[in-house]
């Protein structure tokens, strides 16, 4: 995901496809299971352990644009998944919007990262 943020030599497309083809495993995985999380019935370790990094996922589109859009019909479970954990109270209770999390990433590229940006709203 940062490689998108932050490219280097590799077209960012290219790193935005390597992503999307890694997700197919956990969106397999939940069709597999035929759970709305990998937990089961309620998220586990699993579903806890990723789900900061999925949580920051929309950040892409909102940097990049419109083409770093996670396809829903590619993605569905693991995207329905992402629906549910959002209700989890775990996650209600530490969850940051998409714009928080680009306004990082944004003063991040632009050199000056805003560490303490939640501490300060």
């Amino acid at each position: 995901m940062y490689k998108v943020f932050f490219p280097g030599p590799t077209l960012e497309q290219d790193v935005f496809n390597d992503a999307l083809n890694g997700l197919k495993l956990f969106d397999q995985e939940l069709a597999k299971r035929g759970t709305p999380f990998f937990g089961g019935s309620k998220p586990g370790m699993l579903d806890l352990m990723i789900w900061p990094w999925c949580e920051r996922a929309d950040v892409i589109r909102i940097i990049r644009g419109e083409q770093f859009v996670i396809p829903r019909e590619r993605f569905l479970r693991l995207l329905e998944w992402k629906t549910a954990m959002k209700e989890d109270p775990a996650v209600r209770g530490s969850f940051l919007d998409v714009e928080t999390h680009a306004k990082y990433i944004r003063s991040h590229i632009a050199g000056t990262p805003q560490y303490d940006l939640i501490t300060n709203s």
